[in-house]
């Protein structure tokens, strides 16, 4: 569906379920790769998405249980070694692999950013006790509708694809499969995610962010250990 004309119709937000926000003085947060704060600089949950239309914003509560379920039920095809994807696959079995727990103070900060509409990550998002990682996903389409957020989470497990699971970490991986590494990582414990519908010109866009806690993806690191 297109958007033509002088009159926009699409005028009203869904806000299911939104997180809530810490009493963190999140300005006084300082990222080990600088800048200010996600919280601190846009700081509220109102969407600022310029000339495109917001649909809906935030998850609803089966949304989140299944957006966790699909990240431990992943981690644990991992550590059971029934993996056969990689480059070269299969991917070996984990020995320190754990389900991860939601946590409301990421997806709190995961939906500031994803209000913005601005695909990409932040620079500082992390939080008083770690440093914190991301996923980012957009999808769109012409027609009027939007993909289940599991089928985003399901395009970061794709890269496994491309992952050499001989080499440790590196640059090299993040461009191709750090997604896939974020979302196994064995020392990360706690996910929150937020979410935003939008249409942008003819393109109805879903656009989903994930925090991570601790961050994964430190360069030479192993992403768990092997059995």
């Amino acid at each position: 569906m297109e958007i033509s004309g002088l009159v926009y119709l699409i005028i009203i937000v869904t806000i299911i379920d939104l997180p809530y926000g810490k009493a963190n003085n999140y300005c006084k947060i300082k990222c080990l790769k600088g800048g200010v704060h996600t919280a601190c600089k846009y700081g509220s949950l109102k969407p600022n998405c310029g000339n495109k239309v917001v649909v809906s914003y935030g998850l609803t509560k089966q949304e989140k249980q299944d957006i966790l379920k699909e990240h431990n039920d992943f981690r644990q095809k991992i550590a059971r070694g029934l993996e056969t994807r990689g480059n070269p696959g299969p991917q070996p079995p984990a020995k320190n692999m754990k389900n991860l727990v939601w946590n409301d103070e990421l997806a709190y900060v995961a939906q500031v950013w994803a209000n913005q509409c601005q695909y990409g990550h932040d620079t500082c998002r992390d939080v008083a006790k770690y440093q914190v990682g991301q996923n980012v996903a957009l999808t769109g389409s012409t027609a009027a509708k939007y993909d289940d957020p599991v089928k985003l989470v399901k395009m970061w497990e794709d890269e496994v694809k491309d992952y050499n699971p001989k080499k440790k970490f590196s640059g090299n991986d993040f461009l191709k499969t750090g997604h896939y590494t974020q979302m196994v990582w064995a020392n990360t414990k706690e996910v929150g995610c937020g979410s935003i519908k939008y249409i942008q010109e003819k393109w109805h866009k879903h656009y989903l962010v994930c925090n991570y806690g601790p961050s994964g993806n430190f360069m030479n690191e192993e992403l768990y250990q092997t059995k």
